[in-house]
């Protein structure tokens, strides 16, 4: 069975616990999944980076 996927997948290693801890209390509060804030804070980078 095929499933078209949208995007780019990468598998993402947390060099923290206590950061990925962080994160899904974070998604669990928002209710959004780790991915959401992951690609978010990857969008907020990347418009802070052009800025500079």
């Amino acid at each position: 069975m095929s499933i078209n996927q949208k995007g780019q997948q990468y598998k993402l290693r947390f060099l923290d616990d206590k950061d990925h801890e962080a994160l899904k209390q974070i998604g669990k509060k928002e209710d959004r999944s780790l991915n959401y804030l992951i690609n978010q804070a990857i969008k907020r980078f990347l418009q802070e980076s052009a800025k500079a």
